[in-house]
């Protein structure tokens, strides 16, 4: 007399083949994974010595960096490999002595930009070597981009958050800030800073509004240079938010 398996026992026996087909499956994917982030990877030699492994969509990358920068694009490298869908970070980067270094570092970095202008403004924090950069950039490249390199490139920073806005371009502005430099740059109280790509005040002009900011020698000269821009042709209100040094 023939037996017959109940039917939760047959579909058991069934999932288990199933199962049991499935795990080759399953690591010979991780295994190709791993391989091909490996192989994304050697494309840079700072990044060939990260440890890389997978399981199913998840890659794991650890080891030791020397800076913010080789770490992001080590995860970028790896999220660009098709099939991987999240990227665990284990890498390792050198520390600063303090925040304090690292706030002349990420200074310098910024001001020797040489596409920072007057008409640009940066502005940030550090907090156990976690940059935060702000502010409003004209769009006629990407700065903030760039800023971010600059930045994530010094050793000891651990993480860049990258708030920098980058304004519209438009021509209408572009013409307005032409106008409002050679107002500016022609009176006796700013001539000084007429050849400084980057003096120490800043003039945001978005949509006609010009916000002042940074810094200025005393009273006379924040009220100088809000009188100049704000009867400049074109400018339609004026944020004034100097500081004075005096």
């Amino acid at each position: 007399m023939r037996r017959h398996l109940p039917v939760t026992v047959c579909a058991l026996l069934v999932l288990g083949g199933l199962l049991t087909e499935a795990a080759p499956a399953a690591a010979q994917t991780s295994s190709r994974l791993e391989q091909e982030v490996r192989d994304a990877l050697r494309r840079d030699r700072g990044l060939r010595r990260l440890e890389v492994t997978a399981a199913g969509g998840e890659v794991t990358l650890a080891g030791r960096l020397d800076t913010f920068w080789l770490k992001s694009e080590a995860i970028r490298r790896a999220l660009d490999v098709d099939g991987v869908e999240t990227v665990v970070s284990e890498i390792r980067l050198p520390t600063a002595e303090s925040d304090e270094n690292l706030v002349e570092d990420v200074s310098r970095a910024v001001m020797r930009y040489p596409y920072y202008t007057v008409f640009d403004y940066l502005d940030g924090r550090i907090d156990n070597g976690v940059v935060t950069l702000m502010g409003r950039v004209t769009g006629d490249r990407d700065k903030a981009a760039e800023i971010f390199e600059r930045v994530a490139k010094i050793r000891g920073v651990q993480e860049v958050q990258n708030q920098i806005v980058l304004m519209t371009p438009s021509t209408g502005d572009n013409r307005l800030r032409t106008s409002i430099a050679r107002q500016v740059f022609s009176s006796s109280h700013f001539q000084r800073f007429a050849s400084q790509p980057n003096p120490p005040f800043h003039l945001i002009v978005e949509r006609g509004v010009v916000t002042l900011v940074g810094y200025v020698q005393g009273e006379i000269e924040r009220r100088e240079l809000e009188r100049i821009v704000r009867q400049t042709n074109g400018v339609l209100r004026v944020f004034n938010q100097l500081q004075t040094i005096n």
